[in-house]
């Protein structure tokens, strides 16, 4: 059977509680396990700059383990500042070695917004304020770090462009704007990458 026959197939057998503990957190960086069907949790982690350290379960607060290291990867700025794409293909693939070598199944990178503003405060972890250079970035990145065994998650999906207030700012944003600055990364993203998460 094919990959998606096997996800309808277990669709069928999940409960409907089931299904709703796949859709959320079981901690701020796994998913629930449905271990009657052999669906095992999902460990995510932070970090368009790599791996980042293990957090306790149920908060922000480090777990201060001494054995979650990694390498700390460039800002994405920094590395779509080169314009070259044989790069992100060789960052993407050093950061997906990272993330399998610390059992992670999703990175919740790349940062893809488009960088309108000097004052947003994740302007370090999006790629550039021009849309085809951060697709190009973005596509090799992805498929590199994917070509690993993990899940990346481009984000955050779309027009988050400050960082104050984020959860209750209104942005206004004409049709024509949003798809010619804001989209076509995302869009690259899920169309020649086959990116495999995009976090809302």
């Amino acid at each position: 059977p094919t990959t998606d026959q096997k996800v309808e197939e277990l669709l069928a057998q999940l409960t409907l509680e089931e299904k709703v503990s796949l859709i959320h957190g079981n901690s701020y960086f796994t998913t629930a396990a449905i271990p009657r069907l052999g669906i095992p949790a999902l460990h995510l982690s932070d970090g368009p700059c790599g791996v980042r350290e293990e957090n306790d379960l149920y908060s922000w607060n480090f777990a201060n383990w001494n054995n979650d290291s990694s390498a700390y990867f460039p800002a994405l700025t920094s590395l779509a500042a080169t314009w070259n794409t044989d790069l992100a293909t060789e960052f993407g693939i050093a950061y997906g070695e990272e993330a399998v070598g610390r059992g992670k199944d999703i990175m919740l990178a790349p940062g893809m917004n488009i960088i309108r503003t000097p004052l947003n405060g994740r302007n370090w972890e999006y790629l550039s304020e021009d849309p085809y250079l951060t697709s190009r970035m973005a596509v090799n990145y992805i498929k590199a770090a994917q070509s690993k065994g993990i899940a990346v998650c481009a984000k955050h999906y779309a027009l988050n462009n400050q960082e104050f207030e984020r959860g209750t700012i209104d942005v206004s944003v004409s049709e024509r704007a949003l798809r010619e600055i804001y989209l076509p990364s995302f869009e690259s993203a899920v169309k020649d990458a086959g990116v495999l998460s995009v976090m809302g």
